[in-house]
């Protein structure tokens, strides 16, 4: 009977030992399935990681990029409300200039346009003492020109124009001021905020 039961134990032994052996070559290759999949797994959530990284960062470019349009543009209208307020300023105090003041500026604006003959109408706004006969016949005078003295303009205006052979020049202040905003407001809006562009 002690043989049978060697024989016996023998083979549990046997059978443990294979079962052991099987059981951690099983182990085994579960740990490398599971590894495998593992580093499968966290490839793809690696790329996954880094593409919604890539879109945020795009979104946010782009978001920061319209915030500095939208910034530069609320700038920039500001400083357009400010040059137009700075306009506006002017065009009062042009308007309230006194008799010498306008008459000096009527005086250089003729000069300066080369005009030598026509016909001179003040602004309707403008008081019937600014511009008079009488200080044009000095004008003429003095610039040697031959304007003639016309009845007040109908517009509501301040300054005034000059008539020649049926063309008007507006030295009319609103328009004056109109056209230098038109022609130099840039250079204006660099000058006063010290920038480019």
């Amino acid at each position: 009977m002690d043989a049978i039961e060697n024989i016996i134990l023998e083979i549990n032994r046997q059978a443990a030992k294979e079962r052991a052996a099987l059981k951690k070559s099983r182990l085994e290759e579960i740990d490398t399935f599971f590894l495998t999949e593992k580093r499968s797994e966290e490839k793809v959530h690696q790329q996954l990681l880094a593409r919604q990284k890539e879109q945020l960062e795009r979104q946010f470019q782009q978001e920061k990029n319209r915030l500095i349009v939208t910034a530069r543009q609320t700038r920039l209208k500001q400083k357009q409300k400010y040059l137009i307020r700075i306009f506006e300023a002017a065009y009062q105090e042009m308007a309230n200039w006194d008799i010498h003041q306008a008459r000096v500026f009527a005086k250089q604006a003729i000069e300066k346009s080369g005009l030598k003959t026509g016909t001179f109408i003040s602004g309707n706004l403008m008081s019937e003492n600014v511009f008079t006969a009488e200080w044009l016949d000095e004008i003429n005078q003095q610039l040697q020109t031959k304007f003639t003295f016309g009845n007040k303009s109908i517009e509501k205006e301040h300054g005034f124009l000059i008539e020649q052979k049926g063309m008007r020049y507006n030295f009319f202040y609103h328009e004056l001021l109109v056209e230098l905003k038109k022609n130099k407001g840039s250079e204006i809006m660099q000058a006063l905020f010290n920038e480019e562009g």
